[in-house]
């Protein structure tokens, strides 16, 4: 499989350049570069929007334990999704537009599933250790030991 990755690499790039120039005869030139600067807005967004999710998820009080069922793949959809956008060229995004579609983010957040689970704080906290301090304030100007012997 890797032996033909260099060739997976190219037939993606001709395939990106042959689409920009099909859509470009096809609209124009602004029309393009306009679409594909929307692509990389969309891409960026997506991909902090499925960051933000996810920390939301993670951090999010809950009153009893539960499941992060599927929220895994379907934020690796979103992040895959949205670098797909941000490449240059209309096959890219038209498999980020795939990636985009609930259907498929379902199914792959069924496929890769985090079992992370959260778990209610109890109100009965003790510490059993407690480590008492004083603080002592030193003022002036602090001189290095003396080393020299005699």
């Amino acid at each position: 499989m890797m032996r033909f990755f260099p060739l997976l690499f190219l037939a993606a790039a001709a395939t990106e350049i042959a689409s920009i120039i099909w859509v470009g005869r096809l609209l124009g030139v602004v029309p393009t570069l306009l679409l594909m600067l929307l692509g990389a807005v969309a891409g960026i967004r997506m991909i902090k929007s499925a960051g933000m999710s996810v920390a939301a998820a993670l951090r999010s009080p809950v009153r009893t334990a539960s499941p992060l069922k599927g929220l895994g793949g379907q934020a690796a959809a979103r992040t895959a999704s949205g670098l797909l956008f941000m490449l240059p060229g209309f096959f890219s995004d038209s498999l980020g537009l795939l990636l985009f579609l609930p259907q498929v983010r379902g199914w792959l957040g069924s496929k890769f599933r985090v079992d992370t689970y959260t778990v209610p704080p109890t109100d009965d906290r003790h510490f059993d250790r407690v480590i008492e301090a004083e603080a002592v304030e030193i003022t002036g100007e602090i001189e290095p030991p003396n080393t020299s012997t005699r």
